[in-house]
């Protein structure tokens, strides 16, 4: 079968790799072999391949496949869509938000975590990808033979991707949760389970569930500290605080709209500014990089290039967006980072830390450690 020219697929693939890309996914073009599974340039393990050298390669060939790098990801790959094989996966695993239909069978993304077992060894019909030098067909892609590979359930880029368990200990359980790493599993559990339950005092059993069962040395972390987890989970929902991806609300500072209103230009800066807190302002600390072409080609921005660097300015001039990494020639892109205006305060980080902001653990710990 004759490849589709990248010109029929620049909508669909196009918006995808860059959507993709600006979420921070590394991403290879793909094309060559008879499958159109195999890279198409020469170093993809690089440390960063950049956006022009993904493109490049689809349209100079005139294919629509590329490939997720697993650099922090871990992908279960079915060779078959067999519901039981699924089920058995996610049972051992845990679930995964993110499906995607192959040719053949179906791939669940995960967060890399844990250990990564030789499923084949076990006679089963999966492999068990993760790591910077492995990568899978990419979500939309369509192969050179026609294969397709079909998003089936949620969005890579916009869930939240869970922690792969890793390995099934003898008794069949997960890998218990580390001493260190419990207290912020546990605060993650509960952002993910909260709108599933009636109120704090469920949210409070289920943790203790899940802390007995899964949680090394469960008797050192008390009830309160999940108490605690469940009162602060719980408010946050309430107050439409919790990020679930596209369904879910977020917040813009007052004063940065004070900042901003009635200037010339401003209303440009008001709505790039809004974008980026949505893109970027449920991640703590998170940099990023600010190219007009790549956000116009993924429909994100309508601004010009001289009226969208006339808004990034005013932004930068109002304290709401500051240089996190200045360009160095033949490294990387200028990256920057939001930051918010108080009143009697410079400038700061406009998202607090999860340390700031989550509940801590025993001994007054910061989130993420007991």
């Amino acid at each position: 079968m004759t490849a589709q020219r990248a010109s029929l697929l620049a909508k669909e693939i196009r918006q995808e790799i860059v959507r993709l890309k600006l979420a921070g996914f590394h991403l290879l073009p793909l094309g060559r072999g008879d499958d159109g599974k195999t890279p198409g340039i020469g170093n993809w393990t690089a440390p960063k391949v950049e956006l022009g050298q993904v493109l490049a390669p689809l349209h100079r060939h005139g294919v629509g496949v590329y490939g997720v790098r697993l650099d922090g990801l871990a992908v279960i790959d079915c060779d078959h869509d067999d519901p039981a094989l699924v089920t058995e996966m996610e049972a051992r695993f845990g679930p995964s938000p993110v499906h995607v239909l192959t040719p053949r069978g179906r791939h669940l993304y995960y967060r890399a975590g844990g250990a990564t077992p030789n499923l084949r060894a076990e006679g089963l019909p999966v492999d068990l990808k993760s790591g910077g030098r492995s990568y899978v067909v990419g979500p939309l892609s369509q192969r050179p033979d026609g294969g397709r590979y079909v998003p089936a359930k949620g969005v890579l880029g916009v869930e939240r991707l869970p922690v792969i368990y890793g390995a099934k200990t003898v008794t069949g359980a997960p890998e218990p949760i580390r001493e260190g790493e419990r207290h912020q599993a546990l605060v993650s559990e509960a952002i993910a389970m909260v709108e599933t339950v009636s109120g704090p005092d469920e949210l409070t059993a289920r943790l203790v569930v899940l802390r007995d069962e899964r949680c090394a040395a469960p008797s050192s972390m008390p009830d309160a500290e999940l108490r605690g987890i469940a009162d602060w989970t719980w408010q946050r929902l309430l107050r439409g605080e919790l990020y679930h991806g596209r369904d879910s609300a977020f917040s813009v500072h007052r004063l940065a709209h004070d900042a901003l209103r009635g200037k010339p230009g401003g209303s440009d800066a008001i709505a790039l500014y809004v974008l980026l807190v949505d893109l970027h302002g449920h991640d703590p600390g998170k940099r990023f990089a600010l190219d007009h072409g790549a956000m116009k080609a993924a429909g994100l921005t309508d601004l010009s290039a001289r009226g969208f660097r006339a808004a990034r300015r005013m932004l930068e001039n109002e304290g709401l967006l500051g240089v996190a990494t200045k360009y160095r020639p033949g490294s990387h892109r200028q990256q920057y980072r939001l930051e918010r205006l108080r009143p009697g305060m410079d400038a700061a980080p406009n998202v607090a830390r999860i340390s700031e902001i989550a509940p801590r653990g025993k001994d007054g710990e910061e989130g993420g450690k007991d």
